[in-house]
């Protein structure tokens, strides 16, 4: 903190006015969490189209059994791994595919199985040892409804709400509708089986519930024009949430009979919720469709809206939930209308301020540079180009100085503000590129402050205020020291000592006479008194000596050792001399886990430990062991740029990080340790390239053995330990026992273990997998593996081999040499072909990762990746290239009126159309749902459009036959031909405006977007 150690001689008045503001702060680690939390982002990890989400719109999560995460989506369900989405699609064509790509409700049943309600389509069972989905009609006339709810129902069966009521499926015998006393007629929407045994079914008719043992139900008091009941949930205390269409939430205690409504006047009593979960002992969250959601305290019933914010990268994805979920870790996952949104298990030491938020009271610029605690509680934050502003840090924003480059003279200049200080009498420095400027703590008044023999506008890199000195480290012209008034008085000018650099980073003001001062050149020692310099050096090849030249940050730590921070070379304590009299550190590197060997700032908190900001994120070090801990996204620290200089710790004890993007608060504590066990799945299993169900093998005690014969004697086993809060800190190996002498290590990437051409004989192969920590999972996976011989390794082939030989010794020697030979060339052409096997395996495999299996054409993600190389090398060699983007005229019309299968069949046309007409220098990808792109190297834009008429046209002339009848398809293409400066981006932006011009143009129409 550059205003440490400083002792303040101020008046009576001054005294009594910072007591009072003192008693007036909550300086407990409890009243420190208060204080930030209104200006704190809840922060979430987004997972869309991009992340490889098959569809938007997730409507339903689960966690099954084996730990995977399951969402259920309007166009399909996924299953999670911690790595990549595994899509099912509904295909009436395929048995055992999923019933309805509407997936409205999952859930995992207390004996491990999971239902899959359809939007449409009715109940199904997910069998995993088959991978396979089995409709289940619960009534006679047709298995085709809506499932709004699904609950266990105590005795091993289940409570199923649809449009059509509600239904028990009973574990051995037919499914059978609930005609009970008190439940009213019509759709139900939650069902709840409570701790208790009391069944609570909520719908458009509002609550009821029914008790354990009893037959009827009783009604729940709940508002008229609430329009029903849409989510129910309990907390860990037995309180029961409810959640309705129109009147939000309410909230029903176990000794209650009439719910409680929740957050009165807050804009959610109006809402309607969609979704409720209990994100945490103390805290449930309910998701609001298009108001984000509404994080109630299940004690004082405070409610705190988290919504989604356009300049905040780690905000909710979007304000429209569908869905929610709390997995095995604590983590929460949320389903919004553009993607997943996900929380890691909150510890609750790191609160993060992005900057340039939405929100009103938030911070207005987006990057941190310089952070002053007031002795008041206030805080003060420099931007870089947004000028300063004055943070409540319970309430937001208090003052905001706005850069004026009309007013150089009472006004910050339009750059950044670098640092900051408070004097004794309240004044508080601001540090720019352009001079110092002073407020005034009464009249609030800003104004340039020249110091005496300094240029009035040079630049200030540093301040340090030092009872009533002023240090003042310029960028460019050394060290200056005056004190400010009325008549102010330069004490030190920079030309007064010899550096040998004259940009001054940080000052630190030691014991006794000393003055630190870091630079670009080494560390200084100054002698105020005598104005004896002493220049510390850098020696990297030294391990004792400083490790880096470029010094940023210095700190004293409880014991009195300074801490410098250093550009490329991290952290050194200073711990004495030698006999030389040359200084001694020790060094902390990236050996001792520091993230990042470029240091901005070091702070430490009120329990001693020191936190560092670099550029990979903060770290949290042991000032003992010199450790350090990196400190992530799933610590709730998703920031990673941290600026040189901008930190400084509060009158709390906690710690502040000044980045680009916001801003890390840290409190004083210390992270539990992650002892969250993850189970090690198997996520892909192939033998001799067919893929085999993984759930024969997931979650089972003593699996039969995968079987390899002759003709399939290759294994592919892809893997992963199933814990999402950052799976990329998770470590794999895996052994073959019988094969392998020692474990293999898997790159996190590339979990894979792959044999080919094992000798006969039984194996086990042991899979492992850790936490993000390090922790071992919760136990080894185990595959037993058997691979049968071929024939001649069988043992009565191998009798008679020796038979023949010693037949062969006593006979002719070149029948003998003759036969060896023939078996020789046998045995090579069974290798050849088993190689041959598993490179067709996989060539079949790259070819599925990069096309689009329903029409054959390319994938998004191969066609943009080979569409970018290719405007590449057409942009360096000057050839012309086209695109056309092609998007299927009233196509979800197709989709509604003659279903999905017409729409899958109307996709396979017109990618069967695109690749007849594409040549073989064309490239064809299906982009989106019914949106193709076709490009064209060696083509302008008169040939583009010739060729894309004649697609235009083949499409109309085309008919496709469905249930319902044929239908005749028309589709909008816009084409556009590259241009010098165009990339894939722009060039496909200007085909897509085409496009857009075409369906306004009356659809069934090409147009050449215009020229730059």
């Amino acid at each position: 903190m550059r205003v440490s150690g400083q002792r303040w001689a101020v008046s009576l008045v001054a005294l009594c006015v910072a007591a009072g503001l003192s008693l007036s702060m909550r300086v407990s680690p409890a009243g420190a969490k208060e204080r930030w939390d209104g200006l704190a982002t809840t922060v979430f990890q987004n997972f869309g189209r991009d992340q490889g989400l098959p569809h938007p719109v997730p409507t339903a999560l689960a966690q099954d059994r084996d730990g995977f995460l399951w969402v259920g989506l309007q166009g399909g369900l996924a299953r999670w791994d911690g790595y990549r989405f595994r899509s099912y699609r509904a295909n009436p064509a395929i048995p055992g595919s999923l019933h309805d790509d509407w997936v409205s409700i999952l859930h995992v049943a207390g004996d491990g199985q999971l239902w899959v309600g359809g939007g449409a389509g009715g109940l199904a069972r997910y069998d995993k040892l088959t991978d396979q989905f089995h409709p289940v009609a619960l009534n006679a006339s047709t298995e085709r409804m809506h499932i709004g709810a699904i609950t266990d129902d105590g005795v091993g069966g289940l409570w199923v709400g649809t449009d059509d009521g509600l239904y028990r499926l009973p574990p051995t015998s037919r499914p059978e509708k609930l005609a009970a006393d008190g439940l009213p007629p019509g759709p139900v929407r939650s069902v709840r089986l409570g701790d208790d045994g009391t069944l609570w079914v909520g719908g458009s008719f509002g609550l009821v519930r029914r008790a354990k043992g009893d037959n009827a139900f009783t009604t729940v008091p709940i508002p008229a024009d609430s329009l029903g009941v849409s989510a129910l949930a309990q907390d860990m205390e037995g309180r029961l949430w409810i959640g309705t269409r129109r009147r939000g939430l309410f909230v029903l205690e176990q000794t209650a009979t009439i719910p409680a409504a929740v957050g009165a006047g807050t804009g959610l009593d109006k809402r309607g919720v969609s979704t409720i979960v209990v994100a945490s002992p103390g805290e449930i969250w309910a998701g609001v469709r298009g108001s984000g959601l509404w994080a109630v305290d299940i004690h004082d019933r405070q409610v705190r809206p988290m919504r989604h914010d356009r300049t905040v990268p780690g905000s909710l994805m979007h304000d429209d939930v569908w869905s929610s979920l709390r997995d095995d870790a604590g983590s929460i996952w949320i389903g919004t209308s553009l993607g997943l949104s996900y929380h890691p298990h909150d510890p609750g030491i790191i609160s993060t301020i992005y900057g340039g938020s939405q929100r009103p009271e938030g911070l207005s610029g987006t990057d941190v540079l310089s952070i002053l605690p007031l002795r008041n509680g206030l805080i003060w934050l420099g931007y870089l180009n947004n000028g300063a502003e004055q943070i409540d840090p319970m309430h937001g924003r208090v003052v905001t100085l706005k850069p004026d480059a009309a007013s150089p003279e009472h006004a910050l200049p339009p750059s950044q503000v670098s640092a900051l200080a408070e004097g004794p009498d309240g004044t508080v420095w601001f540090g720019t590129r352009h001079g110092l400027y002073a407020r005034d703590p009464h009249s609030g008044r800003l104004r340039l402050v020249p110091v005496p023999g300094r240029q009035p506008h040079g630049a200030v890199a540093s301040l340090n205020v030092d009872h009533d000195i002023l240090w003042v480290g310029g960028e460019e012209d050394g060290l200056w020291g005056f004190r400010p008034g009325p008549k102010s008085e330069t004490i030190l000018a920079g030309t007064d000592i010899t550096l040998a650099d004259h940009c001054i980073n940080v000052i630190h003001r030691g014991s006794g006479n000393d003055l630190w001062v870091g630079t670009r050149d080494g560390l200084y020692r100054i002698d105020i008194a005598t104005r004896t310099v002493d220049h510390i050096g850098a020696n990297p090849a030294d391990p004792q000596a400083l490790p880096g030249r470029y010094i940023v940050s210095l700190l004293r730590d409880g014991k009195g050792r300074l801490w410098v921070g250093t550009f490329g070379g991290g952290i050194a304590v200073l711990t004495g001399r030698d006999t030389d009299n040359r200084p001694r550190f020790q060094r902390l590197g990236l050996d001792r886990g520091l993230p990042h060997l470029n240091v901005g700032s070091m702070q430490m908190d009120s329990t001693g430990t020191i936190w560092a900001g670099t550029d990979d994120g903060l770290a949290m070090i042991d000032p003992e062991a010199l450790t350090a801990r990196s400190v992530r996204r799933s610590d709730g620290a998703p920031l990673l740029d941290y600026v040189a200089g901008a930190g400084a710790s509060d009158a709390t004890g906690a710690v502040l990080f000044g980045a680009l993007g916001g801003m890390t608060v840290a409190r004083p504590g210390t992270f539990p340790q992650w002892r969250f066990r993850p189970p090690v799945v198997v996520t892909d299993l192939r033998v001799g390239g067919v893929p085999i169900p993984v759930g024969r093998y997931n979650g089972q005690t003593d699996p039969a053995p995968l079987i390899l014969t002759p003709d399939t004697n290759s294994l592919a086993v892809e893997f992963s330990a199933l814990d999402f809060t950052a799976p990329e800190r998770n470590r794999y190996a895996y052994k073959l026992d019988g094969f392998d002498r020692d474990w293999v290590q898997a790159d996190v990437n590339r979990r894979l273990a792959i044999y080919t051409n094992l000798a006969p004989g039984d194996y086990h192969l042991r899979l492992r997998g850790t936490n993000r920590a390090g922790m071992p999972a919760a136990g080894d996976m185990v595959l037993p593996v058997r691979v049968l011989p071929a024939w001649y390794q069988n043992r009565w082939a191998q009798a008679l081999a020796g038979v023949l030989a010693l037949a062969g010794i006593f006979g002719l020697v070149r029948w003998r040499t003759s036969l060896l030979r023939r078996r020789q060339s046998y045995l090579e052409q069974q290798i050849a072909d088993r190689t041959a096997d598993l490179r067709a395996a996989n060539e079949r495999l790259e070819r599925l990762a990069m096309t689009d299996p329903l029409t054959g054409c390319a994938n998004r993600r191969h066609f943009m990746q080979r569409a970018t190389e290719t405007v590449a090398l057409a942009t360096r060699h000057g050839t012309p290239l086209s695109l056309a983007v092609l998007d299927l005229d009233d196509f979800k019309q197709v989709n509604d009126t003659h279903g999905h299968p017409a729409g899958d069949a109307v996709l396979v046309m017109a990618g069967r159309l695109l690749a007849e007409h594409m040549r073989a220098t064309d490239l064809v990808g299906r982009v989106g749902g019914e949106e193709f792109a076709l490009l064209m190297p060696h083509t302008d834009a008169a040939g583009a459009m010739l060729l894309a008429g004649r697609l235009c046209a083949a499409l109309q002339a085309s008919r496709v036959t469905a249930e319902t009848g044929q239908m005749a398809v028309t589709a909008s293409i816009g084409v556009a031909e590259l241009h010098p400066d165009d990339d894939l981006d722009r060039l496909y932006a200007r085909a897509d405006t085409a496009l857009y011009a075409a369906k306004q143009g009356g659809r069934n129409r090409v147009v050449l977007a215009p020229g730059v």
